[in-house]
């Protein structure tokens, strides 16, 4: 199991020692052996939590600066979206106009031509 240990197994005892003192005076070291590397597991999973947290901390920021983000780009386009029923509103009114104003050149123009031949006839 571990090299430093010299231990032989029974077949019929698996969990037996034959060599008990010579055993014996490597679990010391083994122990701590084991003891280090507990700690050091310890410090890795404290570190692996600390992380996760200050990585969920960090999704929540990201999260709320995203939806304000979101939120403000809703409002522009809602800005836009008035601005241009407000033009299109315009656009139609200028439209009626041009019409209008196309109608009375068209009678103004009948009219100059009208008294342009009865000058002409007089």
């Amino acid at each position: 199991m571990f090299g430093f240990l010299s231990y032989t197994i029974h077949k019929e005892k698996p969990f037996a020692i034959i060599n008990k003192e010579a055993s014996l005076s490597g679990v010391e070291p083994l122990m701590q052996k084991i003891h280090s590397e507990i700690r050091r597991v310890d410090a890795e999973i404290l570190a692996a939590v600390r992380q996760q947290s200050n990585s969920g901390t960090k999704a929540r920021e990201d999260l709320a600066a995203a939806t304000s983000a979101v939120q403000e780009l809703m409002y522009k386009i809602r800005e836009i979206k008035t601005k241009a029923e407000q033009s299109e509103t315009m656009v139609q009114e200028i439209c009626r106009d041009i019409k209008k104003l196309d109608f009375a050149k068209k009678h103004i123009t009948t009219t100059i031509t009208a008294l342009h031949r009865l000058t002409m006839l007089g």
